[in-house]
Order: structure tokens, then C-alpha cells, then sequence
């Protein structure tokens, strides 16, 4: 297992004060968010209920862990544990005051939640089969275990501009999902030589792309350098202003590929001259323990399942054994749901150390089984997982948790996936599909992977005379030695997505033989079916015609996305400098209004307060009080004259004298409040600032100023070109400088329509992500 790092019991105990805080009401939702999250620990849809994820690097856990952990959830309260894509368990639906006592019990069993969220390394991935694949060129869970342990030691490891994520293969053959991580390492042989292929900047998520080869090989003594360098990149140069943007591969993106890669070598060689080598050392031998035969005979369903589920090892007599998890869920509703689990886990773990790991499709995979022990394995799995009774491909459908649990959920994708799974089971073509991989997403984000899979939807609403669930279709991923992403084809509403893909599986099923591949199967006719059925799907039946479609799959409500809320996985810098730009827009709106005289000094000081707060996070600053706050500020931004130093006075009384009557400083606070907004401006991706002349306190507060016209349209449902045209439109009408916010959707019409608009000599001031749509500004700067 990794080495916890030297500094987790004082930050276990430092979120739980910060939970204490919070339920006080003493410390604010965001300011509590950036602590737990890169904790590891994320608020669920329902106010109040928590989740904490828990880091298994490559999936590596042991029985007796899997049983201490549910026990630990048990008596958390929590009755459910997840399996994520990243190979990493979550407990979910616990207290806020369980927290703290669930990680102290995680720490007694060597594991740690640290690095599960925010922006920082995430849970590194390994191939599953690792060390037990006959194909493989070596065993890389080792060199992701010494990575893991060097880096959640790293402080700057949890203060990068968005997650890090890092992924091995053990092989060119099974490049996976090293191909779409922003760091991918696969395994190879050179000369004798242990070494990696070397992939950046890939992912799936919003604008996914394969990652760029940047070294067909480094030895692995050099693997802490290429990881250093590239953190240090990332570091550097990715977008610390725009979260939307704020990945690795948008450095690719703005500053192309030729340029990214020449920095990626700086740092490099850089990295070679500071890192120290990696000194490979194999994992401590499990020895595999000798089996004593009950002589129980093959149960019914045995020689099914032993072909569909199991494997044979490059160690002779020893077998892999897959445990498909519906929804990566595994329940402990109760003790016999609990204790079925446990002797699963008890009979495994007497077979050896290394005998279990979780895999990126939610399952978990027994290793070192041998094969004598596969007839009575058999009817233990079959009291845990019953649907295994057949090998199919609906058993490993990949579900992300959607908006069940999730805050950015739109459509509930497990109840997709079991709809699916009923339809699917009662096809008889199913049977020969084995291996296809559905992955379904319950937004437009990528937590169900579905551009890497096979045949993948990701959730987003449709609009007919309201809104109805719907789905992105995508097909035809590759993940071998030339990966590709899957092609995003058409649109579906929730409803007909059985239906759907029962008509192109048997078509797949039927000419199999002609394509062995699914992708080939898409390339060369399947992509042509999935665009005609789509569009015989097209036409959504109004509301009074047929309700179904309104209903999500397994809802009892109509369909909505008002339960959305904000994303967690960022959590960080821009959550503290938005909770301050939001209280000073709520204060003025206050003030807009007939209030008292006591709210109003109130309110002045909240701007105030606010204003001399926003930027401090950008310096590294963390006040632990009010007073604190006005103190790090003087020294921060008027010392340094990034604020004029008029303001030092009001900013040295606030300091002292919260309850003076601030009323009476409305234009220099307002004034403060503007100069902070105007710097704020300037900031670069780096978190620098343009060096401009500051404002003044007593400058005079304009009230002749002109009004600026602004004009608004709503171009969501509009496709591409359209929604230029109209905005080009709406543009040749207007006069110059006035503005224009429009609303677009996510994907071709935001990757387009605002360069577009460049391109016609006008200015987009900012371009905004709100949900599921973005909202633009743009001031007409051109007639033409």
C-alpha cells in the first residue's frame, strides 16, 4: 500500500474543527468546501448528506480492508459503498459529524481520503490486471504505489489550477486508459530495460482529446522527473481564472502543440537534475495460500460462468475471477447483506494478500484464485452477486451515480442503466456481445467515461413544449496501441434508449463476424444506422400525448433540473474569490432598497470586508479572522501598490472598529469595492496582475456616466451555424459599444460561435459557464 503522509492527522484534524465551524454556523458552505474537498469528502444532492472517497491506488485493497471499510461505514450510519471509474470506493450518505471519526478509522487501516477531490493528484489508475496478465510487459503497480506515496507528500501536489490525474497500463496492447489521463505511463521493454510510453494532456471530459505522445520511451529511473515535470507545467501555465478551461490539455489548446511539448522538455530537464530516481522494488511477495478442496462438485450455471468470468494468469494454476458490481453499488442494507459480503471476503482473503483489486467498470477483480477453489468461489459469488448466472455485457454497463446523488446531475443514468439491463437481458443476440463496454453519464461531464467507451450517452435536457430527459449518443472508441475517442453521433430522448439500442446490437450481433471490433463495426456501417434511427426517435411527442417521455427513467416526478447545483470538484481558489464577489453584488442589491440605518452600515462593512478578503487566496493568504483580513490586505495590495494607498485609513479603521457606522465612507467604499473588482480583471491564468495605475479613494463617484444598451438572446436548442447567424444578426443592428449576453449551448456552439465573433472584429468580454449552457457577453467593436 501507499505511505500515508506525515501530515494526515493534522489535517483530519483540522477538517473536523472546520466541521465544527461550519455546523456553528461560524465558518461559510464555501470556505468549508475548500477544506473538505481535497479532503476527499463532497457534499451529495440531499443538503447535508456527505461522501467521502477513499484513494486505492490502481484498485489495490485487500479482503480485510473491503471489510473493515464496510464495517466503518456501518457504523458511520452509511449503508451504501460505491466503486468509482477510478478504481477508488466511496461511502456515501454520511452526517456531517461522522467525517471526521470515519477518517481517523480509515488511517488505523493504512488508507486515506486524501487527494480525492479538488484540485490536486487524484487516485492514480493501473490496469487491473496487473502482474497477472500473460501479455503484459511488466507489472507497474509498484511504480504507481512509489508515485502515489511521493506525491500525496508533495504540498504542491493540492495546489495545482484543477485535478491532476494520472494513469499506468501494463502494456502497449491495453494503453486504456493511460491514453486519456493527463499524465498516461505505458509499460515497455527496451533492450532488457524497464520503461514508459509517455502520454499528456489527455482526458474525456468537456473537449476530450487522446493525450500527446510526448516520449516513446524513459527508462523508469526518470519516472519521478517526468512526473515532477509535468505537475510543473500544469502548475505554470494552466488556466487559474477559468476552471472550465483550467485542464491540462488547454495548455495545448492556446499554445499549441509544438510549444507545449518544447516546455514539457524544459521542465524535464529541469525535473532530471532535482528529482530523485525511481529505485524499483517489487511488491512484498504474497504468498499464495494452499487450497484444501471441499470437493463440493460444479454447481448449476458453474462451466457459464467459469468461461464468462475467469481467466487464466501468467502464474500457472491461478485465475482472475470478475465480480460485475451493478452501478459499482455495493449495499449493506442490512446484516445478511453485510455479512454475504464478508464471507466472500473471508474466503478470499485466506487464499492470499493479493487477491483482490477494483477496476475502472465499477467491479471487483479476485486474483491468484487457483483453480481448484473456482467450484465453491462460484457459490459464494453467486449469493453475492446473482446476475452473474450468465456472462453479459449488461452486467458491466458503467453507470456514474447521476442526479440521484449528484449536484450536477441531469438524468438519472442509473436508472438508464437498468433499463437497459432489462431490455438487453431479454435479447437472445446479448449472449454473443461479451466485452462491449456501454458507459453512461448522467451530464454532459465524463465521471460515467462515456467518449471511452464502446457505445456511451451522456445526459442533457431536450425541449419540446417542455423539458424531457435526453441523451448524447457516442460510438466507437478505440483502446489499444493507436487510441480514439468515441464520436459523438446524435441526439436521443431518455425514453427511446432501450429501444434504440436494441435495434443496433442485433444489428452489431448479426454482422459480428464481419467486424469483430465494434469500432470497425461503427466506421464502416454502424455510425450510418445510429444517425438514421435517431432521427426516426427525433420527433418527441408533446405532454398531452404521451407523459412518458417527461418522466425520467425511474423517477416518480416530472423531469427537472432545479435540484442542480454547483460543481465540488474544483473546489478551491475561485470558490472563496465567488463567495466574495456574490456578497458584495447581494449587499449592493440590499442597499438598492429602503433599509434601516443599522442594515446599512452593515452592509457597507460586508462590502468592505469582502472587497479586502477576494484577492487574499491569490497571494496565498488565509486570514483566521475579520480583523486579519484588513490587516493582510494593507500589507498585500496597498504595500505593494496593486491598491492606491488612499484607501489605507479605511481599511486600518475597519480593522479596528467593526461596528463603526461605515455609512458615512459609501463612495470610498464603493470606490474600494470597484478598484479590487478592476484588478481582479487583470489577473492572468497565473494569478498575476497587469501593472495599471490604481484608482483612488476619493475619486469622485460619476453619476452622469452614459448607459450602456445591452441586448439579450437565448440561443440554447440553436445548432451551429445558426446561432451565429442570428448573433451576427442581432450585432449588425446594434451600435457600437453596446452589448450583447447571449446563451449558448455547451460543445460545438460555445467551441465556436465566440470565435466567430472575433473574427468579426468584435470583443467577447467573457464567456461564462451556467449549468449546462454558457452565457457570452460580447460589446460590438465593428461594423461590419
Amino acid at each position: 500500500m501507499y505511505t500515508l503522509p506525515d501530515t494526515l492527522q493534522q489535517d483530519v484534524d483540522e477538517l473536523g474543527r472546520a466541521a465544527e465551524s461550519f455546523a456553528r454556523g461560524e465558518l461559510e458552505a464555501g470556505a468549508f468546501k475548500i477544506r473538505r474537498v481535497p479532503m476527499g469528502v463532497y457534499e451529495q444532492r440531499r443538503d447535508g448528506s456527505y461522501m467521502v472517497r477513499i484513494r486505492t491506488t490502481g484498485g489495490v485493497i485487500t479482503p480485510s480492508q473491503l471489510m473493515r471499510i464496510a464495517a466503518i461505514a456501518r457504523d458511520a450510519g452509511s449503508t451504501l459503498l460505491h466503486i468509482t471509474t477510478r478504481q477508488e470506493i466511496q461511502v456515501q450518505n454520511l452526517s456531517l459529524e461522522r467525517i471526521e471519526p470515519v477518517l481517523k478509522e480509515l488511517q488505523l487501516i493504512g488508507l486515506s481520503s486524501k487527494g480525492g477531490g479538488g484540485n490536486t493528484v487524484r487516485n492514480i489508475m493501473v490496469s487491473p490486471c496487473a502482474g497477472v496478465d500473460p501479455q503484459e510487459a511488466f507489472d507497474p503497480t509498484p511504480h504507481s504505489i512509489t508515485l502515489t506515496s511521493k506525491l500525496i507528500a508533495e504540498k504542491d501536489s493540492f495546489t495545482l489550477p484543477r485535478k491532476l490525474k494520472i494513469a499506468f497500463a501494463n502494456s502497449d496492447a491495453a494503453t486504456d486508459y493511460a491514453a486519456v489521463n493527463d499524465l498516461g505511463l505505458v509499460a515497455r521493454l527496451r533492450n532488457g530495460q524497464r520503461g514508459f510510453k509517455v502520454y499528456l494532456g489527455g482526458s474525456v471530459a468537456s473537449n476530450p482529446t487522446v493525450g500527446w505522445v510526448v516520449s516513446e520511451f524513459i527508462p523508469e529511473q526518470q519516472l519521478f522527473a517526468v512526473a515532477e515535470a509535468a505537475k510543473r507545467l500544469f502548475s505554470d501555465h494552466g488556466n487559474r481564472r477559468n476552471r472550465h478551461k483550467a485542464r491540462l490539455r488547454y495548455i495545448f489548446y492556446n499554445l499549441g502543440e509544438v510549444r507545449t511539448l518544447q516546455l514539457f522538455d524544459e521542465y524535464f530537464r529541469e525535473a532530471l537534475k532535482t528529482s530523485p530516481e525511481y529505485r524499483h522494488e517489487e511488491l512484498a511477495a504474497q504468498a499464495v495460500m494452499e487450497y484444501r478442496s471441499n470437493d463440493i462438485g460444479f454447481g448449476p450455471g458453474f462451466l457459464a460462468w467459469e468461461r464468462g468470468y475467469t481467466a487464466p494468469q501468467r502464474q500457472p494454476g491461478l485465475r482472475t475471477v470478475r465480480i460485475p458490481v451493478i452501478h459499482g453499488n455495493i449495499t449493506l442494507d442490512d446484516d445478511v447483506a453485510v455479512e454475504r459480503l464478508n464471507r466472500l471476503l473471508r474466503f478470499v482473503g485466506e487464499l492470499g494478500g493479493d487477491t483482490l483489486r477494483f477496476t475502472p467498470r465499477q467491479s471487483l477483480l479476485l486474483r491468484n484464485i487457483p483453480a481448484a477453489a473456482l467450484p465453491e468461489l462460484h457459490d459464494l459469488v453467486k449469493e453475492q452477486a446473482p446476475y452473474v448466472a450468465e456472462p453479459l455485457p449488461v452486467n458491466d454497463t458503467v453507470s456514474c451515480t447521476g442526479a440521484d446523488t449528484c449536484r450536477l446531475g441531469i438524468c438519472l443514468s442509473k436508472g438508464l442503466s437498468a433499463a437497459l439491463r432489462r431490455r438487453l437481458l431479454k435479447l437472445p443476440e446479448a449472449r454473443e456481445l461479451t466485452g462491449l463496454r456501454i458507459n453512461i453519464s448522467g451530464c454532459p461531464n465524463s465521471c460515467g467515461q462515456q467518449a471511452w467507451a464502446d457505445l456511451g450517452f451522456s445526459g442533457k435536457t431536450g425541449r419540446n413544449d417542455r423539458l424531457y430527459p435526453a441523451y448524447r449518443i457516442h460510438a466507437g472508441a478505440r483502446r489499444g496501441e493507436k487510441p480514439r475517442l468515441a464520436r459523438s453521433i446524435a441526439d436521443i430522448a431518455a425514453k427511446d434508449i432501450p429501444a434504440f439500442t436494441v435495434r443496433l446490437l442485433s444489428d452489431y450481433a448479426s454482422k459480428r463476424e464481419a467486424y469483430p471490433l465494434f469500432a470497425d463495426y461503427i466506421d464502416a456501417e454502424g455510425e450510418r444506422l445510429i444517425e438514421r434511427l435517431a432521427s426516426e426517435y427525433a420527433d418527441v411527442p408533446p405532454f398531452d400525448e404521451d407523459k412518458n417521455y417527461y418522466f425520467d427513467w425511474g423517477a416518480d416526478e416530472l423531469f427537472t433540473v432545479a435540484g442542480r447545483g454547483v460543481a465540488e470538484c474544483s473546489a478551491g481558489l475561485f470558490d472563496m474569490i465567488d463567495i466574495d464577489r456574490a456578497a458584495i453584488e447581494q449587499a449592493r442589491e440590499q442597499l438598492s432598497k429602503e433599509i434601516e440605518p443599522r442594515a446599512m452600515t452593515e452592509l457597507y462593512y460586508r462590502i468592505l470586508f469582502s472587497s479586502a478578503r477576494m484577492l487574499l487566496v491569490t497571494r496565498g493568504a488565509e486570514p483566521k479572522s475579520e480583523s486579519e483580513a484588513f490587516t493582510l490586505f494593507d500589507e498585500l495590495f496597498i504595500d505593494s501598490n496593486l491598491i492606491d494607498s488612499s484607501f489605507r485609513d479605511l481599511v486600518r479603521l475597519a480593522a479596528k472598529h467593526r461596528d463603526y457606522p461605515f455609512g458615512r465612507f459609501r463612495e470610498q467604499i464603493e470606490a474600494l469595492a470597484s478598484a479590487v473588482g478592476a484588478l481582479y480583471d487583470t489577473m492572468d491564468d497565473s494569478l498575476q496582475f497587469k501593472n495599471i495605475a490604481p484608482a483612488a479613494a476619493l475619486a469622485p463617484v460619476r453619476t452622469d456616466a452614459p448607459v450602456v444598451e445591452r441586448r439579450f438572446k437565448d440561443l440554447r436548442g440553436v445548432a451551429c451555424p445558426m446561432n451565429f447567424v442570428q448573433t451576427k444578426i442581432i450585432l449588425s443592428q446594434m451600435k457600437l459599444g453596446e452589448i450583447l449576453e447571449i446563451l449558448l449551448d455547451d460543445g460545438q456552439p460555445i467551441a465556436n460561435v465566440p470565435g466567430s465573433v472575433r473574427g468579426e472584429g468584435h470583443e467577447v468580454l467573457e464567456e461564462l459557464r451556467a449549468g449546462e449552457h454558457w452565457k457570452v457577453m460580447i460589446k460590438k467593436r465593428s461594423n461590419s
